[in-house]
């Protein structure tokens, strides 16, 4: 009834049930509160009454309930739209259509009965549909803020989780044994060729761990600052592999203003060394650029490992996840049999005080 499903995210429950009862409900009780109807008038026109109750009951239920769907609904971000201004105006929609609508039936009614149209029962009328309406719009209303507020904390939980997650899989990844063995192995090997590119490595090695800490309670961070944390860690990838690691960042396009998820860039980079074949014979080529849609797009050319053990799909699904709940925009993942891309919005933010 009136898409289920969305009011069910609205309010937090399939709303089909109140809808009837509340009809049903209004209608019955309408003709004695508001209309005058006695007893003796109702059970001699039992039929009429119960179906122009109900009927009458039905235009001011659904008629507002179309109005609290879409007020809901309009903007991109209903969920955030909670302010004093949005629900005044909202209200004031609700009254007008209660005023009209009830004015025009009831106006209807008496001229087809032919009784005299405005009388005290016309104003009874009018003011009996506004209460009704202001009562059962205004438990939907407090039902939405509920289930607006549970949702809010629910997802910044989530979106803390999900930041621990990610710091900690970085943490995890980064002081393996085989990091750390293959990390101090390229230090050893450049210290007695290069003292100047060791310490270079040593700076950049601290560079990425600092960064990974200082993020570690923000939701999101500039582009410019993901990009100063991606340079260090590919130095040190191509330190480790040479000439058979070629990785492009074009900056077209960049803004200071462009946002996203801290460690998305790492995550994605790590994820394309971490499962394709790197050699002389298959340099991998990595390239990272936006694109027209204001997506950040992070590609390679496909030369999946031999892998002993299926992915788990952690790094992917850690954005994904985050996204979703930041901004309710989604990651566009494209496999081809030549190329891997991952495109991941870029998040416009003019006011940085609460990043």
């Amino acid at each position: 009834m009136f898409k289920s499903k969305q009011f069910k995210e609205l309010i937090g429950f399939d709303h089909t049930i109140l809808v009837i009862s509340y009809i049903l409900l209004t209608g019955l009780s309408f003709p004695f509160i508001f209309s005058m109807v006695s007893g003796a008038q109702y059970h001699e026109h039992i039929v009429g009454e119960m179906l122009g109750g109900i009927f009458y009951a039905s235009v001011l239920t659904f008629g507002n309930i179309y109005i609290f769907h879409r007020n809901k609904t309009a903007k991109k971000e209903f969920k955030n739209a909670v302010n004093l201004r949005y629900f005044l105006r909202n209200i004031a929609y609700h009254f007008i259509f209660t005023v009209l609508a009830s004015l025009s039936m009831t106006v209807l009614q008496k001229a087809c009965m032919g009784l005299e149209i405005w009388d005290a029962e016309l104003i009874r009328s009018i003011i009996g549909s506004v209460l009704l309406s202001a009562i059962y719009i205004g438990f939907y209303e407090a039902l939405y803020f509920i289930n607006a507020l549970g949702r809010s904390i629910k997802e910044q939980e989530q979106l803390k989780r999900e930041n621990v997650v990610s710091q900690l899989e970085q943490l995890k990844n980064q002081v393996k044994p085989h990091f750390l063995f293959n990390s101090l192995n390229t230090l050893m090997s450049i210290i007695p060729e290069d003292a100047d590119l060791a310490l270079d490595y040593v700076q950049n090695l601290s560079k990425a761990y600092r960064y990974i800490l200082e993020i570690k309670d923000r939701k999101l961070v500039s582009l410019q600052e993901e990009l100063e944390c991606i340079r260090a860690y590919i130095f040190l990838l191509e330190i480790r592999f040479g000439e058979n690691l070629l990785v492009e960042i074009d900056e077209t396009g960049f803004l200071e203003n462009h946002h996203l998820p801290p460690l998305s860039l790492q995550l994605l980079v790590e994820n394309a060394v971490k499962h394709n074949i790197i050699s002389a014979k298959k340099p991998l080529k990595i390239k990272i650029h936006k694109n027209e849609m204001d997506q950040l797009i992070v590609s390679n050319n496909l030369q999946e490992k031999q892998q002993t053990m299926p992915s788990t799909g952690t790094g992917l699904s850690n954005i994904k996840n985050r996204y979703e709940i930041l901004s309710n925009q989604s990651i566009e993942i494209n496999k081809t049999k030549d190329n891997f891309s991952v495109a991941i919005p870029l998040i416009k933010v003019l006011d940085r005080k609460n990043l």
